[in-house]
């Protein structure tokens, strides 16, 4: 993926809004951006989840999450509450990355995805996801290529701040994708509704980005050190 077609992506970006039988392909489309998955530990009850370094600052930490995992054919359906209360900025902050992996109609099963946020207030009601930044994966089309009806459908509900995709409106075929959505709104916490285990979804933490010059400084830095030492 071209760091170039990322920026260009996510500088473009709209909060996701509407509905459609198709969620839309960026273009051009960067693919997967640079990020870590969260690590899930079982405990009684739910799991927690965890990043590390390289994740950037705000994002190291822990979070806790009531309910099961939502992916895998080995995790049971059903609704998660995840708490970022207990992150850095006590919230999930904004880029935080959402996603979704083999949500079609592939597996014969109800496919489809509940996404709720909320803040302090409540529920949050304003558009918090914004458009998709990228798409991964196999398509149905030739060699494989990702075609628009192989996206899953969406739709926002202005009322409860809902988002709902549908793995039942994708079309010619089993595609294989990950796609890729950001979050616009800090998070207190999320509910997860996930109604088949075919499914899956998770959250990820972009990378810690050096600052402008610093690699260079570091290297100048090097440079004449070794110098001083000949």
């Amino acid at each position: 993926m071209g760091v170039s077609a990322l920026l260009a992506s996510a500088a473009a970006a709209a909060p996701l809004i509407g509905s459609g039988s198709n969620l839309p392909i960026p273009s051009p489309n960067p693919g997967a951006p640079p990020a870590q998955f969260r690590t899930p530990t079982t405990v009684t009850g739910g799991w927690t989840g965890a990043w590390t370094a390289p994740a950037a600052a705000s994002w190291v930490g822990t979070f806790s999450v009531v309910g099961p995992i939502p992916s895998s054919v080995s995790n049971p359906a059903g609704t998660s509450v995840y708490d970022f209360s207990t992150l850095p900025l006590g919230v999930l902050p904004v880029g935080t990355y959402f996603r979704f992996g083999d949500l079609d109609g592939g597996s014969v099963t109800n496919e489809t995805y509940t996404l709720t946020a909320f803040d302090s207030s409540g529920a949050i009601t304003t558009p918090w996801l914004d458009d998709v930044l990228g798409v991964t994966g196999t398509g149905t089309g030739s060699s494989g290529a990702i075609l628009p009806g192989n996206m899953p459908g969406w739709s926002f509900n202005s009322t409860t701040g809902a988002y709902f995709f549908d793995g039942s409106t994708v079309t010619g075929g089993n595609p294989s994708l990950g796609v890729w959505l950001q979050s616009n709104t800090s998070i207190l916490q999320l509910e997860i509704i996930r109604t088949s285990n075919f499914a899956n979804f998770a959250l990820a933490a972009p990378l810690a980005i050096p600052a402008p010059g610093a690699v260079t400084l570091a290297g100048l830095a090097g440079l004449a050190l070794r110098r001083r030492r000949r």
